[in-house]
């Protein structure tokens, strides 16, 4: 790991010698740093911890696990670039086991279905940006702008829809 130096300053001090009472010269060297980062560059997610907490509380096993793996493949923008079938094989589960995870998932408002760019015939999926978040904050204002309020309303019950941080956004 490298290390940014911030500050180096050396001095020559004397050091008396406890025992025979000798006196020494001595350099004493003070050195200040910053460690990088250990993981720099490396692909991370945001979790809101609202929205997670809030989803905690009625997830089910199996949806919590495509949950997690949704977070773990999603990509920029939130765009979940697996389909059920890669889903199901990458996490051990049938197709219907996939489809009714998404199912709840999309019901909790987690995810956001969408007719696919390049495909009319089939879905997209997206992760909610109150919920997570993969990309720049200005391209995450930018999708919520773009999305209908109701898409993005996950909890009216519990928080009458997470507000985004005004901080993050920005």
């Amino acid at each position: 790991m490298a290390k940014k130096i911030l500050l180096k300053k050396e001095e020559m001090v004397v050091i008396t010698d406890r025992i025979t009472g000798v006196m020494q010269g001595a350099k004493v060297s003070v050195i200040v740093s910053k460690d990088s980062p250990k993981y720099k560059n490396e692909p991370f997610t945001l979790l809101f911890q609202a929205s997670t907490r809030a989803i905690s509380r009625n997830i089910k096993p199996v949806t919590a696990k495509m949950l997690i793996h949704l977070c773990a493949i999603v990509d920029y923008e939130n765009f979940i670039p697996q389909g059920k079938k890669e889903m199901a094989i990458e996490l051990g589960y049938s197709i219907r086991q996939v489809e009714r995870a998404l199912g709840e998932l999309e019901e909790m408002k987690v995810i956001i279905k969408s007719k696919h760019p390049q495909d009319a015939r089939s879905v997209s999926y997206h992760l909610n940006p109150y919920q997570s978040w993969k990309g720049k904050p200005m391209e995450r204002a930018k999708k919520i702008a773009a999305y209908d309020k109701n898409q993005l309303d996950m909890f009216p019950e519990i928080t009458k829809g997470i507000q985004p941080n005004t901080q993050f956004i920005k």
